[in-house]
This record gives C-alpha cells, sequence and structure tokens, in this order.
C-alpha cells in the first residue's frame, strides 16, 4: 500500500533539526535507569519516557534530544501497547519476550499510535526521532525465488515496504519540527537517505557493515555508531575504523544502562 500522506502542521518548511557530519557530533545513548546528566556531550539519546526534569536539565546546556522507542515492535510495558490493532501484532522478537513485531506494511493501522508519540516527543521538548526496529525486512527466511518460507514476523515485510514507512515517519517527524534517524537498516541507505537526517548504527564494526552507512557522511549527515562491550572486548580498532569513516563512536554496554560502560572515540 502506498503510505499516507502527513497531516498538515504547524512546523515551518526546513525548520528541523538537521545536525552536520562535518559538526563532529559528541553523543551518549541511555534507555534504562535515571539519565546520567553529567556527560559533556552535545546530543543525548534517551527513552521517549525519561522523566521531564531529566530532559529540561540537558535542555538547559544546550544538548540536543533524540527520543526512543521502537516503530517496529509493540513493547508490551508500553501505556499505548493495547491501542494497537491485534491483527498487526506478529511474532515474537526473538530474544525480547516483551516484544511482539508489527505489520509495517499497514500504516493506516499504525498512524494514531505513532503520530501520538511523535506529538509527545515534540511536546517534551526533543529534537529529533530514533524510531527502532525498522528492519523487519531481515526477519523473514525466504527461498533463493524469494518465497517466504518461515513466519520471521508473520507478514513477509519487503525492503521496500520497510523504506516506505521509514520515509513517511521522517516527513510526520518532520512536520512536527523533528529531525529522524535511520537505525541500522544499511539496506535502505539509498532509498532514504535524502529523507532522513542522521543515522545510527548497532556493532557495523562487528558484523563489517560500517562502509554501507557512508554515503550519510557523503552527504553531510552524521552517523552516530555505537558498538557494544560484551561484542567487542578492544574498541581501539573500532575506533580507527569510526575516524576514516567519520563517525561519530561510542563503546557501550547493550542494557544501554547507567551507569554502564562508556567511551567515545575522540
Amino acid at each position: 500500500m502506498n503510505a499516507p500522506e502527513p497531516e498538515i502542521g504547524t512546523a515551518v518548511e526546513n525548520s528541523w533539526w538537521q545536525p552536520r557530519a562535518d559538526e563532529n557530533l559528541r553523543w551518549y545513548w541511555q534507555l534504562q535507569d535515571p539519565i546520567v546528566t553529567s556527560h559533556k556531550v552535545d546530543v543525548y539519546d534517551v527513552d521517549i519516557d525519561t522523566p521531564q526534569a531529566e530532559l529540561d536539565l540537558l535542555k538547559s546546556r544546550g544538548v540536543k534530544l533524540i527520543c526512543y522507542f521502537s516503530v517496529g515492535t509493540v513493547e508490551l510495558w508500553r501505556d499505548d501497547a493495547t491501542l494497537f490493532p491485534k491483527d498487526i501484532v506478529g511474532e515474537r522478537y526473538d530474544g525480547y519476550e516483551d516484544e511482539q513485531w508489527l505489520d509495517i506494511s499497514n500504516i493506516d493501522a499504525l498512524a494514531s499510535v505513532m503520530r501520538a508519540r511523535l506529538d509527545r516527543c515534540a511536546a517534551k521538548g526533543f529534537d529529533g526521532i530514533e524510531g527502532d526496529n525498522v528492519d523487519a525486512f531481515y526477519q523473514e527466511n525466504r527461498s533463493a525465488s524469494g518465497v517466504v518460507t518461515g513466519l520471521g514476523t508473520s507478514f513477509g515485510i519487503t525492503r521496500q515496504q520497510s523504506a516506505d514507512y521509514v520515509l513517511w515517519l521522517a516527513r510526520e517527524s518532520h512536520q512536527r519540527g523533528l529531525g529522524f534517524g535511520l537505525k541500522n537498516a544499511e539496506a535502505l541507505v539509498k532509498d532514504v537517505i535524502d529523507q532522513v537526517d542522521w543515522m545510527i548504527t548497532e556493532n557495523c564494526f562487528v558484523d563489517n557493515w560500517c562502509e554501507d552507512a557512508q554515503l550519510f557522511v557523503t552527504a553531510n549527515k552524521p552517523v552516530f555508531m555505537a558498538e557494544y562491550v560484551e561484542l567487542l572486548p578492544d574498541f581501539s580498532s573500532a575506533c580507527i575504523s569510526a575516524r576514516a569513516f567519520g563517525y561519530s563512536a561510542i563503546y557501550r554496554d547493550t542494557g544501554l544502562t547507567a551507569p554502564g560502560r562508556f567511551a567515545e572515540c575522540l
């Protein structure tokens, strides 16, 4: 299906946050526990449910804020989890018992929940959106001819459907004065790079795909790169790679907790 057009918003054209790669922005990422607000970085990426007082403190220092929530799965602990129609909720996300895949090809069925979340991020003073789990097309098991042979998400999501959804989310974010970044899903880079504002990568060094994000830096859009302690005992080689590509790289624990491990490539 075609992605629906965004509702008319009040944002002035191109008024959302559009960071540049040549700013060499430093960033911190934490999704659990009270936020450690003392890091002297330019960008914080935190959960949509982060208390307003913590956000206000960071904003008072001029920090840019990225609002995290999953756009491709239902996180069963969210207060709006029951608002998704049952027929668009699919298989369990492997390794996460409290998450299930969503049918992102059915944007009409997702739109009200996602728009409400974007409105909430804007109202809380965030500058941009990290929409997680837009790579459902990687989850499907397909034969050489392209036929789905395993449930994966239970919806047979295609790369094009995923790209359409990312572009819709970017338009909706921009209408609210919010930037939007591509999260992983490196196969979508060429499809969405003109409309999204940055990229976040996980394990690109460990999984050997960092080069796939290079087009962002070529377009002077930043790549926020994260590698995890549990998967990479020595961060130094990843830093060398990040510097070569022009990425802003950090080293974290997989739980993205506080205090957790945090190091930067400076």
